[in-house]
C-alpha cells in the first residue's frame, strides 16, 4: 500500500452558521483540476446534512466523509485518527480540508493532528476561524469560551457576511481583531463564504495553546461548557430502513443545545409553502439545515437564527432534517408532527 506523507491539511473553525460550509465549496469550485482533495466534515447532530450540500456538487477529485452526532474535539484520538486514516487512505489526496463542528473546540484536535499517528502523513497548515463581523459586540458570543479559544487558535481568521454588517459593526471588528494577541497571520474580510486560495498554504503556528485546555481535556471527558451527546438512537446508519410517513428520528445535546435530527422516505413529498412556514415560526431556534423533496424539485433549506434560506438542489436521495436549539423542554415528537403535517398527501 502506498505511504501516505505530507498532505497539505487545512482545520475550518467557527460559530454556528458563520459559513464555514460555503467557504469549502468555493474552495472547491477553486480546486485545481489536476487535484484530488479530501474533506472531513464534522456535525453536531446525529443526521448529516451537509453530504446533500457537497454531493450536488459533484466535482471530480473530491472525497467526502462525514462524522455526525458529536464534535472531533471529543473523538480526538483514536476515533478522528480512524476516520482520517480511511479518509486518507481512500482519496490519497492532495490536500485535505477539516471542517469542524460550529460547537467544536479546535486544541485537541489540533494536538492529534500535530502529534497523533497521523502527524507523519499530514504538513499542517494554517487554521481557519470564520466569524460573522455582527457577533463581535454581542457579550454572549464574545465572551464565550468557545469562541475565544476557536479565534485564539486560528492562524487566519476571516470576516464573512461583511455585506449584511452594518458599516460600525465592520470597524467594531476591524478594532477587535487588531487587538488580539498574539496576532493573526492574516485578517481578511469577505463575503458569500470566498476563499483565496493563497491562505491555505499559510504557515500554522505551533506555539498557540488554548486560552480555556479544560473545556476538553485530550482523552475526551466532558466539561462546563460541553455537557455531552444523549444519543436517543446509535450512529445513523448509512442506509436506514425508511417507511413514508415514518422518519428516522434522533436526538443528542450539548454545549446548552439540543439537537434532533430527522430522515425521511423518499417517497415523502413536501409542501413548501407549508414547510418553510413550520420551520419559521420558532424563535429560540438556533440553526435548521435541510434538504427535502418537494416534488420534481428538491431545496436546500438553511436557517440562521431568525433569517431562513433556501435554493434548489440536485440532491433528491431523500429528505432529511437537522434542528439546534437552547430550549431543553423541546417537544420533538410536536414538531415532527407538524412536519409531517407538511407532507403531500
Amino acid at each position: 500500500m502506498k505511504r501516505i506523507e505530507n498532505v497539505p491539511t487545512n482545520l475550518f473553525t467557527g460559530l454556528l452558521g458563520v459559513g464555514k460550509t460555503t467557504a469549502i465549496l468555493d474552495l472547491v469550485g477553486k480546486k485545481p483540476g489536476s487535484e484530488r482533495w479530501a474533506i472531513l466534515v464534522n456535525e453536531f447532530g446525529d443526521v448529516p446534512i451537509d453530504q446533500a450540500v457537497f454531493e450536488e456538487r459533484a466535482v471530480d477529485g473530491i472525497r467526502i466523509r462525514e462524522v455526525a452526532g458529536g464534535c472531533l474535539c471529543c473523538t480526538a484520538g483514536v476515533s478522528l485518527q480512524v476516520a482520517l486514516t480511511l479518509l486518507l487512505r481512500e482519496a490519497d489526496p492532495d490536500r485535505l480540508l477539516i471542517e469542524m463542528s460550529g460547537m467544536g473546540h479546535p486544541g485537541s484536535v489540533l494536538f492529534t493532528l500535530r502529534e497523533g499517528s497521523l502527524s507523519e502523513a499530514i504538513d499542517l497548515k494554517a487554521t481557519l476561524c470564520l466569524v460573522d463581523p455582527r457577533d463581535v459586540d454581542e457579550p454572549e458570543i464574545r465572551d464565550s469560551q468557545i469562541f475565544q479559544d476557536q479565534v485564539h487558535l486560528a492562524d487566519v481568521l476571516v470576516a464573512n457576511k461583511v455585506d449584511l454588517a452594518e458599516p460600525e459593526e465592520v470597524d467594531a471588528f476591524d478594532r477587535w481583531s487588531t487587538s488580539l494577541y498574539p496576532p493573526k497571520g492574516a485578517v481578511h474580510k469577505t463575503n458569500g463564504g470566498e476563499i483565496d486560495p493563497s491562505w491555505l498554504d499559510l504557515d500554522t503556528d505551533p506555539l498557540r495553546v488554548p486560552l480555556f485546555p479544560d473545556l476538553h481535556e485530550l482523552d475526551g471527558h466532558q466539561h462546563d461548557e460541553h455537557a455531552h451527546h444523549d444519543h436517543a438512537h446509535d450512529e445513523v446508519e448509512d442506509d436506514p430502513i425508511l417507511e413514508a410517513g415514518k422518519p428516522y428520528r434522533s436526538v443528542n445535546e450539548g454545549y446548552g443545545r439540543y439537537a434532533c435530527g430527522w430522515i425521511f422516505s423518499p417517497q415523502d413529498v413536501f409542501d413548501e409553502e407549508e414547510l418553510l412556514m413550520t420551520l419559521a415560526g420558532d424563535d429560540d431556534v438556533d440553526r435548521i439545515k435541510g434538504a427535502f423533496r418537494i416534488g420534481g424539485d428538491a431545496i436546500l433549506l438553511n436557517r440562521t437564527g431568525s433569517k431562513i434560506e433556501t435554493r434548489r438542489t440536485a440532491y433528491a436521495r431523500d429528505s432529511r432534517l437537522e434542528i439546534i436549539t437552547r430550549r431543553a423542554d423541546t417537544d420533538w415528537a410536536a414538531v415532527e408532527r407538524d412536519l409531517l403535517a407538511c407532507l403531500k398527501q
